[in-house]
């Protein structure tokens, strides 16, 4: 059955395997937690290194690893292929495994130079397939209930003290999303492993008791707020009943502060009670206005989103003193597409002037319905595009340079014009001056910094710095 837990079996490998599980980027690799804890359940080691150590081959090779796991996000799938390679250069008898989102999209990964095997789906039922098939093999993990799924952190925040020492920390009390954006990867996920198993194993939520002991870790580390990433908090199976018990638990026995990610339809339907409850563990959340234009809302398969609805949403969390950060998508391959991004960015004005909001150029990633339209329409794609939100490149290649232009500044200004309510005609003469790159990279960190004082308060400015030290900024 689906629901059997595969760690629970006999292991069948012969041989004890050593895992290097490999970190890349600014933000914990949550999933690759879930596969620490898989490797340890099914009688194997791991040890954990940062990919972007200058000595990071030499060290995996001092371990002597059988097995180095890689579960990047699109922006670092380059970055982690080009380690892999190194790696395997060095040590050939090295096997390369990729997983993860991205991963699952395509199993055509597998043919990359450089990746031995590739697992999609979840990692459970798969750690003894990656010791014993041959390279090039593609496995595809058995999905498990929530209550199966466990992380293991402490060792990585152990081995990577810049991630163990970030402001921010990352927990989920479920892993799918009751919405089907054509932006976002969760149809994929349903089409791999159907609507009913999808239903069953992403959109029940983990035992409260595994949460909250999973955060006592977070307490032995420098954790100034936690996002709970969730697609939608405030839905799932029997959200309200498990809110209304998490919450208490959470104030008692953790107190960081939450914040968490909402959908406006969502909003607009739950009941005064479940918001109530919610407004009593999250002080911030944000949300996806995404676009304005109907047309570009039926891009999205949000079509169901209307202005109105977006405004009560705002207000009803206002209402029950939770701040909104509301997030755009700017950049689409539309005929206006500056006239469709000043309109969305208008929509947020009139929403919440005055509040945060930020807009970001569209990120076509594998997999997702959207990238699928555009490829079929034949919709020229951007190969500047690294899929780093803050860096103002979109994955649309506009024929017109001035329309990447003025979208790249767009996106660098559009906290500024939303919060300080900037007329129309400011908005098209500032969005066609030229930007220099200090100017951008500075522009770009005030967006991140304005991001953590309205979760934070005026607090966070005095840290900003130290915050800063723990990323590789990118803009």
């Amino acid at each position: 059955m689906l629901s059997d837990n595969p760690s629970t079996k006999k292991n069948i490998s012969k041989t004890l395997g050593k895992f290097a599980l490999i970190h890349i980027g600014n933000d914990e690799v949550y999933g690759l937690e879930f596969v620490a804890a898989e490797i340890a359940a099914s009688g194997h080691e791991f040890q954990w290194f940062d990919g972007e150590a200058a000595d990071v081959i030499d060290s995996i090779i001092a371990y002597n690893a059988n097995v180095v796991c890689f579960s990047p996000l699109t922006t670092f799938f380059p970055p982690s292929v080009i380690l892999a390679r190194k790696i395997k250069t060095r040590a050939p008898q090295m096997r390369m495994v990729f997983g993860g989102a991205h991963i699952t999209a395509s199993a055509d990964h597998i043919q990359t130079d450089g990746i031995d095997i590739a697992v999609t789906g979840p990692v459970y039922g798969t750690i003894d397939q990656i010791l014993t098939l041959p390279d090039k093999s593609v496995i595809q993990g058995t999905p498990v209930m929530p209550d199966k799924m466990t992380p293991r952190r402490r060792e990585y925040f152990e081995t990577i003290p810049r991630i163990g020492g970030r402001h921010r920390k990352t927990i989920m009390s479920h892993f799918g999303c009751v919405y089907a954006c054509a932006y976002c990867a969760t149809h994929n996920q349903r089409r791999v492993i159907g609507p009913k198993n999808y239903q069953q194993f992403y959109l029940t939520r983990r035992p409260i008791d595994h949460l909250i002991d999973e955060a006592r870790i977070l307490l032995e580390f420098k954790t100034k707020e936690v996002c709970l990433e969730d697609d939608d908090a405030l839905e799932g199976f029997e959200a309200e009943a498990w809110m209304h018990e998490f919450v208490p638990r959470w104030n008692k026995e953790i107190g960081i502060p939450v914040y968490a990610n909402v959908t406006p339809k969502t909003v607009t339907h739950v009941s005064d009670s479940h918001l109530k409850n919610f407004s009593e563990l999250v002080h911030y959340v944000t949300m996806g206005v995404q676009a304005a234009r109907p047309s570009s809302l039926k891009l999205f398969n949000r079509q169901f989103q209307k202005e109105e609805q977006i405004k009560e949403a705002y207000n009803r969390l206002k209402a029950f003193g939770i701040r909104v950060k509301m997030e755009l998508i700017i950049g689409l391959p539309v005929e206006d597409p500056i006239g469709d991004a000043i309109d969305t960015i208008k929509c947020a004005q009139r929403i919440g002037a005055g509040d945060f909001g930020v807009a970001f150029p569209l990120m076509l990633y594998p997999g997702t319905a959207l990238h699928k339209w555009c490829k079929d329409n034949n919709i020229p794609m951007n190969e500047e595009c690294r899929f780093e939100w803050y860096s103002g490149v979109g994955s649309i290649k506009f024929e017109d340079p001035q329309i990447e232009k003025q979208i790249h500044n767009l996106s660098k200004l559009a906290s500024m014009f939303i919060k300080y309510n900037i007329d129309e005609r400011w908005m098209r003469a500032l969005i066609k001056v030229d930007i220099p790159e200090e100017a951008s990279k500075l522009m770009s960190q005030n967006c991140y910094l304005e991001a953590l004082v309205a979760r934070q308060g005026e607090a966070a400015k005095e840290s900003f710095e130290e915050v800063l030290t723990n990323m590789n900024f990118r803009f």
